[in-house]
């Protein structure tokens, strides 16, 4: 079994974000969106690849968030949500790193894409994850033919692993494609090491990639320029949290034992 050691003590309570319109699930069973699958056509949709062990199609922390600040900004009508149907396993994140391209959940958010512009030719398709999640992002444009990937307004990730191996998005432009990777978040060097900094995107990052994604699809005027990761005042609002004691957000805790050692929290997955 694989230890991951946790750089702080952590807050058990509230970590989950509250469930945004078109979602269900609870804390410990994740979310779930399904609006692609269902047929629901909006003029955007936000097709979301959540992190290892987190439950629902959608997660509990960073999808949520996201989907919640989107929908805030562009209008609950205005947002479709789908969650990618993986399994989000240990052996996933693995393979995603190895082989994003057939990673199983970058192939079915590749099919979601597709099957979002066949019945819904107008919306503007925004593909995000995270962690295990970003891989089936780089993953899925790798299996979109190009009539699919000319509908992906943009691309976001959060605590990616692929972020110094495949720092572009294929097919998608630079300037639409933003990754989020938190200073102090090993993650984002492929290493998997699960610090408070993973653990912040659902409170420091999921508000600015919205304002990002809103801006690219025609909504709220995003703030600030594009990057590929954090920029400085977002650096020092995550160094903050770092080194405070952050809510839990960006590890499903169904599969984890949660044990004390040391003023370290270490999850046994």
């Amino acid at each position: 079994m694989a230890a991951i050691l946790l750089a702080s003590l952590l807050s058990l309570g509230a970590f989950a974000a509250p469930a945004p319109q078109s979602t269900t699930g609870g804390l410990l069973t994740g979310q779930t969106a399904s609006d692609v699958q269902n047929g629901v056509c909006k003029p955007t949709t936000l097709i979301f690849a959540r992190g290892t062990t987190e439950q629902g199609n959608l997660g509990g922390t960073v999808g949520p968030a996201l989907t919640q600040a989107l929908q805030q900004m562009l209008g609950n009508n205005n947002v479709a949500i789908q969650g990618v149907n993986y399994p989000a396993d240990i052996a996933g994140a693995t393979q995603g790193s190895a082989d994003p391209k057939n990673a199983q959940g970058s192939q079915n958010m590749a099919q979601l894409a597709a099957q979002a512009v066949q019945q819904c030719p107008s919306t503007k398709v925004v593909l995000s994850g995270y962690s295990q999640g970003a891989q089936q992002v780089h993953g899925a444009l790798l299996n979109m033919d190009a009539a699919t990937t000319s509908k992906v307004a943009a691309a976001v990730t959060f605590g990616d692993p692929l972020s110094k191996d495949m720092p572009n998005f294929q097919g998608v432009p630079a300037g639409n494609t933003k990754i989020f990777c938190a200073t102090g978040d090993q993650v984002c060097n492929d290493q998997f090491i699960i610090s408070a900094a993973h653990l912040s995107y659902a409170q420091t990052s999921t508000t600015p990639a919205a304002q990002f994604i809103a801006g690219k699809v025609g909504g709220t005027t995003a703030a600030g320029g594009v990057t590929t990761n954090t920029n400085d005042a977002q650096r020092k609002q995550e160094s903050s949290m770092s080194s405070a004691a952050p809510k839990m957000a960006g590890l499903g805790m169904r599969d984890a034992i949660v044990v004390l050692v040391g003023g370290l929290l270490t999850f046994v997955l």
